[in-house]
């Protein structure tokens, strides 16, 4: 913080003292007599004071010098010609500043006085001098200044001092010297300059003050304080978090981010506020302009306005307005301004041009302060129906001007800024664009919105990337549309305005700065975030929160980081593609959305109404204007809005808050609409809100509320499928009411049943029908009248039928025909049986209103009838009620019927209308009845009353006159009425309508129950999809390592991988788990039921009967849909079993429309099904030795289908069902289908993809020769097949005679063709044990005695094993079996210890395993042991310890085994190491514990050596003489020899037998057993006995070749003419002339072409492998373009690059990825390295690009030729702290590699996109700078690494296993290095002596190989370079060596 002290503060504003003009010019004579003489007297003094030594002698010289230096002013020249400076600066630094010196008061005083006249002197040198401040900045500096007080300043005595000297030096004023306690008037002078201006805070912050303050602060919180520093450790914090609002380093914001969380895992809350208030604020790298200030810029050619127009575009900041008119931009020509553009002291902008003399003052475009605006000035020339001249703020249109476009003439330049104005003023500028083109009035909205933070040029494809989600939101509002007819040769920003660290290449030359104008470079904390992990370490803090109030800070941290950084906001949703670095969970993720969904649902209790707030806002609500409330974040607001589950959790006010949010969106919103149609409508909210109903997630009491959410979300999109149908659908299903007794429709809500939950939504629907426009909707999609009856049911409760006599009211008033269509529905019948038994008060009620019709006014007492029919139910209900009356054993409701009684007598006696109703002779009979059940004396006042109705009915006149007889009879005193029992009332017409009305339940009844079944079956389907979601998103993997299934060279695997296993689904270390697990449970238990869906019921003969028994879509692939690719489509569909190694995974092979997809644990029922493998058949898979892994949760593994290199159709157990395919990653799928039918299916579908997507352009890269092989090679049973193999076969047969492929190569092929596979592990790949020596302290490969006899098999290598074996077979044959010589395999699985007569039942002894028993150290093959071995591990000393133990087993032990080799024995040292550690416990004969295996002496402890040395042995003349011989064994015509004893088990053989034939199935596993633990014999390929090799000459190199670099490194010369300037390039096809580089710079790279030819190339260029055509540039900005090969048009769209003759077009740009350094993987896979620390792993296609830049013509999108080239970004991988400076990529291993400035070298996989491992040359003693990892490279051959720094040079395996380092600076002083400045490897299939070549800056090439030969006898292997040769500098160059690369 020192240094940041020294800078004058009254260079800060408002501050100190204001600087003065320079000297006159006669002030620097002295004009006095004796002027010559001061001079004279201040040299003399300083040179006394540099002499002096003693503090006393040297405070009296600085006193003296002071004295004359304020006397005469004029020897401030003097002082600083004699050295003043540097002296005062000796004098400081030699201070005794110990405790020894310091131990007195006079001492220590002498000290201080001698150091303050010091600080007085330099002062008063400095004060109002520019010559001097200049010539002590520019030749002394602060720095040096700051290290003469280091000791002053960390003395505790001198502390104080020293800091008041520094403060006064600082402001010139040394009263500060005596202020006790310095350091808090130092941070109040700080704290006051951060808050007085924006300036000062930038300038502090530009100074570097947050570093050294923030460390200080840290360091203060990690120790005891007193309570009195509690006040300065506040302003401490004030002071930082106002500099953090300014930006920070990705250094600081790693450390505050790594003290936010404490040891023990806990938050610390200061650090998150920290964060929190850092992330706030997001200052862009900007140019600050004070008062009279400006820049100006040449615009090069330009001599006159574009006569196309032009426009102006600028991101201004106005901290305060200028006290006066103040220009912001001017364009002039000489010395004329064609346009100006500023701005009043009122915040109007004022336009004025050439032609006119005053400003024109623009009132309606008014900018604030403090706070971003974006001006965009656009000016047509010819404007015939619009002005000319349109002023846009923020993107929209505030002033318009019409006028005449202004011609000038001269030298244009461009200004922003004012240099004449006198006027105080402070802005700042971001960007500013100058167009030749006016811009259409949509685009100014467009750059807008893009944000002050975009530094682009417009020319990416997708720059709606960059807009954050607010902006994209914004941008749909309906506003018009976007018009694009922008060129995008036109832009031109203004180059000087880059305010950012990393300066463009420009012509400075043309720009003229002007005044205090000052170059910002901001880089907010969120930007910083991005760099160090983005969201991912975002979302581990939210994870760390155990308080509410921690969750609500970081949840606000969060939303921060994201909410205007587009990087974060596209790294939360590409969250779980690539590890993390401190969230490893989320690899099993396919959304931060969903992560954090998931951290929120187990933290639902810390949830309060600031969290929520907090998200919601982020999601778009406004809590305090929600009329501007959107969602502005689908994707989030999908993930965690919805989620009702967990929100279910949360309290009840939050609970209420997150129901009610819908009414903010929906109704309270003016985008209301927007969030409708737009936001809203793709999700379903009706079904699940529907599903949170259902569900038992919410209390009780918040069903009504969830009902209100639903309401609201019904009404603002009512339609067919997304509201009506499933609502109705709903009530349909759940509102019949269960038995028992039912609550008043009035009453309070009780009880959360499924019935009463409906008959809450029915009331939510009511009372939506009741809007017209409502009803008239839902009337379209349902037939209402019927709908009514459906809800109604036959045995309704009485709040039911309340409800739907209130439907019928509605439709009764919004349709005329509405009574006709419920009566055709039978709608009265039904109302008259189901509603008098159930009458009540409320159906009274109820059925009078629907009876009449509501009055319009109140005046009015008599009403219309509405509903005549409606008046027989009421009367049957009276018949009803006076019928239970009268029964004696019943206490009738007197009650109800005397209601019923008055309101029929009042109604009669009021309403005329109703008076007419019974001229119907039907309602007057059902009246007579009722008299007929009159209660009679028992009840006097009813009968009263039923007879007073009954008179005034006949006496209406409207009855006919026999019933009115009848009516007089019955109520004339005295008469008994008739026993209504026995009387019943029968007519024909009675008989009639019963049998229509049961027509009609029935078919009602059908129709519910159709509903009912889809109901239940669409609520377990969301149910299980809740549940899956739950189970992807939900565990904590731990990461460890494996060996990877991706394969090298030659199918080789010996690359580890890390991976993480997951935990149990439903395991959860949270209390919720509880809670989840019951309630799973107790939907579950609701969901055992029937679960097949039937047909749709015709219920009625109309269009709409049917409607609403819509068919639930039998969408069988829905639970795999989340794993497809966006917009994929499923084809087709396989279950098989996944085989790897001895574990099969049953699952799906699912075909896609554009991708292949592999998901375990899902098969297919017989119907289609998916369900999960666990619930599959008994015996549907078949794996022997193994359990099938049927409940591993795992992602789909994915490929797209142009990546699928070819397959081979295999057997598997002998049985043609098997089928591997393989990948152009180098990775393969083994699927076993379930029957051939299945495979061959499969097999045409893979055929038709190869062709569609084959291309002549791939070629394979050094040793994937049986990758190719194997394309062309497809194994299956017809002629063509077995031609491809024979010339397979052939070739490679070819190419091993004349030593064109290694031994271990063609034994690969010979494996591969055989039908061997590494995914098998019961076909695993066979090699031989080649040596017999593994006892001499030293290999000798020269002696035969060292190797093993090929000649014969394992098994008859010794005499007493031959006996054995012919004994055995002699035996077998001579019982009449099928004999054989051994009981077991050389390529078993499992091995078999000792075996006779299968068939006479003897006990089998499993004494090993060959595969699993060699890899037991490895995962998965550890887990594999175990499971073959019942679950654990074998005894102790039958497990794989001792490599020469082995080889005695398999070769002389009588008892023993006769197994060969695996692959892993040459190529991979990591199968001999225990790196997991795992407990093998300790050998029960020698005591030892066993941990790694033991190896020869030869090998010095080393897996590595011995592996090395292995291949060695495999490679030698020897083996290369003998190896046909062993051929002719294994697969050759001695194949099943008797004479060489190499018979094995008949079973063994292909063809042995058919298992598809055995149908019993207990002999069919049986015989899978013996065939599994057999092992199985690789298909024969010889009849003859196998060809010799050819071994004339150097046995290393092939037939024809006699020179090698390995071989004669010593006779390699410098080529006398090497390339100079260009290289020839690859002529394709399509092209009638070469394509040339030309290389203006430095080489960074040589490639070759299909033809050998050399093609060099520069930096910041490179071409995909045989596509010369095609180019990606990078370093001339951030961006990385994609150039194609074209030919000049007549108007390009697109710039170009001139490459001298032909031109490459620039198809594609990406902004914002800030490129360093980029490598081509393959044709169409590019990693680049970033100045931002990434690394990007992009996928090159082509195809017809269907999106564009806004800014690009619409001629770019047309293809050129054919297909154009397009750049996705497939993988963004974040675990470098600095940037990236170099990159390496292998397909061949599926790697990448890059280097650091941090010293490190990661390896990625390159498939995966994931962190594999870190290589680091950072050490205690080097610095940053030498540790920084500038060269990578590969070796494609043997997987080795390579990294180089300044200081050392480092191999590594493809592992990161370290093998030996080269240290550079031995040997010479650092100034005489010849740094190492590129790197390669020699590429062959084998050398014996590996090679790396290193080029240098002097011009010099070395040749290193390693060896451990100079490991000390005894010790481990020690590796080590050792020069092979060194290639001088031609002497008349120094040009260093740029790049490498070996040619043959």
């Amino acid at each position: 913080m020192l240094r940041s002290l020294l800078a004058p503060l009254r260079n800060l504003q408002e501050h100190g003292h204001e600087s003065i003009s320079n000297h006159d010019a006669q002030s620097n004579v002295l004009v006095t007599a004796d002027g010559s003489d001061l001079a004279n007297l201040v040299g003399s003094l300083v040179e006394e004071l540099k002499l002096a030594e003693d503090t006393h002698s040297r405070t009296a010289i600085l006193s003296s010098l002071l004295s004359v230096v304020r006397e005469h002013s004029a020897t401030l020249d003097a002082f600083r010609e004699a050295d003043g400076f540097l002296v005062l600066l000796h004098v400081l630094s030699t201070l005794p500043a110990t405790s020894a010196a310091l131990s007195s008061p006079q001492s220590t005083q002498e000290v201080f006085e001698c150091m303050q006249f010091a600080f007085m002197l330099a002062s008063k040198a400095l004060e109002r001098h520019s010559v001097n401040l200049s010539f002590f900045e520019d030749h002394v500096g602060y720095t040096a200044l700051s290290d003469a007080c280091d000791v002053l300043i960390k003395h505790p005595i001198t502390f104080e001092k020293t800091l008041g000297c520094l403060l006064s030096l600082s402001v010139h004023e040394f009263a500060l010297v005596n202020v006790p306690s310095l350091q808090p008037v130092m941070y109040k002078i700080l704290e006051h300059l951060t808050q007085s201006s924006h300036r000062n805070l930038a300038v502090l912050s530009m100074l570097g003050i947050l570093s050294p303050m923030f460390s200080t602060f840290i360091a203060s919180s990690t120790m005891d304080q007193p309570i009195s520093h509690a006040a300065e450790r506040r302003l401490q914090c004030k002071i930082i978090k106002r500099l953090f609002e300014m930006g920070t380093s990705t250094q600081d914001a790693r450390r505050l981010f790594q003290f936010a969380v404490k040891e023990d895992k806990s938050l610390d809350t200061e650090m998150i506020d920290l964060i929190r208030t850092g992330l706030k604020s997001k200052w862009p790298p900007h140019i600050s302009f004070q008062d009279r200030s400006a820049v100006t810029m040449s615009c090069g050619g330009l001599n006159a306005l574009p006569t196309s127009g032009l426009t102006f575009m600028s991101w201004t900041w106005f901290e305060r307005m200028p006290s006066m008119a103040h220009r912001i931009f001017s364009l002039s020509f000489g010395s004329r301004h064609a346009i100006e553009l500023s701005i009043r002291p009122n915040g109007a902008l004022a336009l004025r041009i050439s032609s006119r003399q005053e400003f024109a003052v623009l009132s309606k475009t008014r900018i604030e302060t403090s706070r971003w605006t974006h001006i965009s000035l656009v000016y047509h020339p010819h404007r015939a129906n619009h002005a000319a001249i349109r002023i846009f703020l923020d993107g929209v249109l505030t002033d318009t001007l019409d006028w005449p476009y202004p011609s000038s003439h001269g030298n244009c330049a461009v200004t922003l800024g004012d240099k004449q104005s006198d006027g105080a003023s402070s802005w700042c500028v971001v960007s500013a664009y100058l167009l030749s083109t006016p811009l259409d009035d949509e685009l100014p909205r467009f750059v807008h919105h893009l944000g002050p933070r975009y530094e682009g040029d417009f020319q990416d494809r997708a720059l709606i990337r960059f807009l954050t989600y607010e902006a994209s939101t914004s941008l749909n509002y309906p506003h018009g549309r976007l018009r694009i007819d922008i060129v995008t040769q036109d832009f031109s920003d203004f180059p000087s305005l880059d305010a950012q660290h990393r300066p463009k290449q420009q012509n400075s030359s043309k720009n003229t700065i002007f005044g205090p104008v000052i170059a910002i470079p901001c880089r907010s904390l969120d930007l910083a975030l991005w760099s160090m992990g983005g969201a991912q370490l975002v979302l581990s803090l939210v994870s760390l929160a155990e308080t509410s109030h921690e969750l609500s800070r970081t949840i606000a941290i969060l939303c921060e980081s994201l909410r205007n950084c587009w990087q974060n906001s596209e790294d939360m949703e590409r969250v779980g593609e690539n590890d993390a670095p401190s969230f490893d969970f989320l690899l099993m993720t396919t959304a931060g959305y969903d992560v954090l969904a998931s951290i929120l649902y187990h933290k639902s209790p810390l949830i309060n109404m600031t969290t929520f707030e907090i998200l919601f806002e982020f999601l778009g609500l406004s809590f305090r204007s929600p009329d501007v409330s959107t969602v502005t974040n689908t994707i989030a607001y999908s993930a965690i809005a919805l989620d009702f589950e967990l929100w279910s959790m949360t309290t009840a006010d939050v609970q209420r808050a997150h129901l009610e949010h819908f009414a903010f969106l929906l109704r309270a919103s003016r985008y209301r609409k927007f969030n409708a149609k737009v936001r809203l409508s793709k999700f379903n909210l009706v079904r699940k809100l529907l599903f949170a109903i259902q569900s038992s997630w919410y209390p009780s009491e918040m069903i009504p509320h969830i009902v209100n959410a639903l309401g609201v979300v019904m009404q603002a999109h009512f339609s067919a499928n997304d509201a009506i149908k499933p609502v109705a659908s709903y009530i349909a299903a759940n509102v019949v009411s269960d038995s028992g007794p039912q609550p008043s429709p009035r009453a309070s809500f009780t009880g959360s049943s499924s019935n009463e939950k409906a008959r809450l939504v029915l009331d939510a629907v009511i009372s939506l029908l009741r809007i017209p426009t409502m009803y008239m909707k839902f009337a379209e999609v349902l037939p209402v009248s019927r709908i009514a009856l459906l809800w109604l049911g036959t045995e309704p409760s009485p709040a039911l039928a309340c409800q739907v006599l209130e439907i019928v009211g509605i439709g009764f008033s919004a349709s005329s025909s509405f009574g006709k269509k419920f009566e055709l529905a039978s709608g009265w019948l039904a109302l008259k049986k189901a509603l008098p038994p159930i009458w009540n008060d409320a159906i009274q009620e109820a059925a009078l209103d629907l009876l009449l019709q509501p009055s319009r006014s109140e005046e009015t007492v008599s009403k219309a009838v509405r509903c005549p029919q409606m008046l027989s139910v009421v009367l049957l209900a009276l018949r009803q009620g006076l019928m239970v009356y009268s029964n004696t054993q019943v206490q009738g409701p007197s009650r109800l019927v005397e209601r019923m009684l008055d309101d029929l007598i009042g109604f009669h006696m009021s309403h005329p209308s109703f008076r007419q109703l019974f001229k119907s002779q039907s309602l007057t009979e059902i009246l007579i009845e009722c008299l007929l059940s009159s209660p009679g004396d028992d009840d006097p006042k009813l009968s009263t009353h039923l007879t007073h109705l009954a008179l005034l009915v006949a006496h209406g006149n409207h009855v006919s006159s026999v019933q009115k007889q009848q009516i007089l009879e019955l109520t004339k005193p005295g008469s008994q009425p008739v026993n209504p029992s026995a009387t019943p009332s029968t007519s024909r017409l009675a008989s009639v309508q019963e049998e229509a009305l049961g027509k009609s339940i029935g078919r009602l009844e059908e129709w519910r129950n159709t509903i009912i079944s889809s109901e239940r079956e669409r609520y377990r389907k969301a149910f299980i999809d809740t549940r899956e979601r739950r189970r992807r998103i939900a565990g904590g993997p731990e990461r460890t390592w494996r060996l990877d299934e991706t394969e090298g060279p030659h199918r080789t695997r010996n690359k580890l991988e890390p991976f993480a296993e997951l935990l149990a689904p439903g395991h959860h270390a949270d209390t919720n788990s509880t809670t989840s697990d019951s309630r799973d449970a107790e939907v579950s238990s609701t969901l055992r039921t029937d679960g097949s869906i039937k047909d749709d019921a015709d219920a009625f003969s109309d269009d709409n009967g049917n409607a609403l028994a819509e068919e639930i879509a039998e969408d069988k692939h829905r639970r795999v849909r989340h794993e497809l690719e966006p917009g994929d489509v499923i084809e087709a569909v396989s279950t098989i079993c996944r085989v790897s190694g001895v574990d099969s995974y049953p699952g799906l092979l699912i075909f896609g429309h554009g991708h292949l997809y592999m998901l375990d644990g899902l098969i297919e029922n017989d119907v289609g099904e998916l369900i999960d493998a666990v619930d599959a058949p008994k015996g549907m898979f078949f794996v022997a030795g193994s359990t099938p892994h049927l409940r591993s949760p795992q992602r789909a593994r994915r490929w797209s289908l142009d990546q699928i290199a070819g397959f081979s159709n295999k057997s598997f157990l002998f049985r043609d069902v098997a089928l591997e395919i393989f990948f152009k990653d180098s990775r393969t799928l083994l699927a076993v289908f379930l029957d051939g039918a299945h495979r061959h299916d499969m097999s045409q579908r893979l055929q038709v993809v190869i062709a569609r997507h084959s291309t002549h352009e791939h070629v394979s890269t050094l040793g994937l020769v049986l990758r190719e092989m194997s394309i062309a090679m497809p194994l299956g049973k017809g002629r063509a097949s077995l031609t491809a193999n024979d010339k397979a076969l052939a070739t490679a047969r070819r190419q091993w005679r004349n030593r064109e492929i290694s031994n271990y190569t063609y034994l690969s092929v010979l494996n591969q063709l055989s039908g061997r596979t590494p995914s098998d592990a019961t076909q695993y790949p066979v090699f031989p044990w080649v040596l017999k020596d593994y006892v001499s302290d030293v290999l000798d490969l020269s002696s035969p005695d060292s190797f093993r006899d090929l000649s014969k098999p394992m098994g008859a290598l010794t005499p007493e094993r031959c006996e054995i074996a012919r004994s055995r077979y002699e035996n077998l044959d001579g019982v009449g079996e099928k004999p054989f010589h051994y009981g077991t395999h050389f390529s078993s699985c499992v091995l078999i210890f000792e075996i006779v007569l299968i068939l006479t039942s003897d006990v089998l002894d499993n004494r090993s395993m060959i595969v699993c028993h060699f890899l037991i150290r490895m995962a998965p093959y550890t887990s594999m042991f175990k499971t073959l071995q019942g679950g654990d591990w074998d005894l102790p000393d039958r497990l794989f310890i001792d490599v020469g133990r082995a080889y005695l087993s398999a070769s002389q032990d009588v008892r023993g085994d006769v197994r060969e080799l695996i692959p892993e024995y040459f190529t991979c040292p990591e199968f001999l190491e225990n790196l997991s550690n795992l407990d093998f416990g300790f050998s029960t004969t020698t005591g030892e514990k066993i941990h790694n295996v033991k190896l020869p002496p030869w090998a010095k402890g080393d897996a590595l050596l011995f592996v090395h040395m292995h291949r060695q042995a495999l490679e030698s003349r020897y083996v290369s003489e003998n190896l046909p011989a062993w051929i002719d064994l294994i697969w050759g015509c001695k194949q099943r020899d008797v004479d060489s004893l190499n018979v094995f088990h008949p079973l063994s053989y292909e063809g042995a037998i058919d298992l598809d034939n055995i149908t019993d199935p207990l002999e069919r596993e049986a015989t899978i057993g013996i065939i599994h633990n057999f092992g199985q014999t690789p298909r024969k390929l010889f009849s003859a006995p196998h060809p010799p090799r050819n071994l004339q000459g150097i046995l290393s190199l092939p037939v024809q070749s006699s020179r090698g670099v390995p071989e004669d490194a010593l006779a390699l010369t410098r080529d006398p003419r090497p390339l100079k300037g260009k290289g020839s390039g690859f002529v394709p096809s399509s092209y009638t002339h070469e394509i040339v580089v030309v290389v203006n710079g430095p080489v960074a790279c040589i490639a070759q072409d299909g033809g050998g030819k050399v093609i060099p190339m520069p930096e910041g260029l490179l071409s995909p492998p045989l596509r010369p055509d095609e180019q990606v540039q990078w370093g001339k900005d951030d961006a990385l373009r994609l150039l194609h090969h074209g030919t000049v048009s007549a108007a390009p769209s697109l710039p170009f690059e001139n490459d001298g003759q032909h031109l490459f077009q620039v198809v594609q740009t990406m902004e914002a990825t800030f490129p360093t350094c980029a490598t081509f993987a393959d044709q169409d896979t590019l990693a680049t390295g970033s100045d931002d620390s990434s690394v990007r792993i992009w996928r090159l296609s082509h195809a017809t690009p269907t999106t564009s830049s806004p800014f690009m013509s619409s001629t770019t999108a047309k293809s050129r030729r054919g297909q154009e080239p397009s750049l996705s970004l497939v993988h963004l991988l974040r675990k470098h702290s600095a940037p990236v400076t170099c990159i390496h990529a292998s397909r061949a291993w599926s790697v990448v590699i890059s280097g650091s400035l941090d010293g490190s070298a990661i390896v990625w996989d390159l498939n995966r996109g994931l962190y594999v491992r870190s290589i680091w040359h950072s050490e205690g003693d080097k610095s940053i700078e030498d540790s920084a990892v500038h060269l990578v490279t590969i070796n494609e051959s043997t997987g080795y690494i390579a990294t180089c720094s300044i200081h050392s040079l480092w191999l590594h395996t493809i592992n990161a296993r370290p093998i030996a380092r080269l240290d550079l600076t031995l040997g010479a002083p650092r100034t005489c290095l010849s740094y190492v400045t590129s790197i390669a490897f020699h590429e062959r299939d084998f050398s014996h002596l590996g090679i790396l070549a290193t080029g240098h800056a002097d011009g010099s090439i070395a040749l290193y190989t390693w060896n451990a030969e100079d490991t000390p006898t005894g010790a481990r292997a020690q590796w080590g370079f050792l020069k092979v040769r060194e290639l001088e500098a031609a002497k008349d160059t120094s040009t260093s060596v740029s790049a490498l690369h070996f040619i043959g």
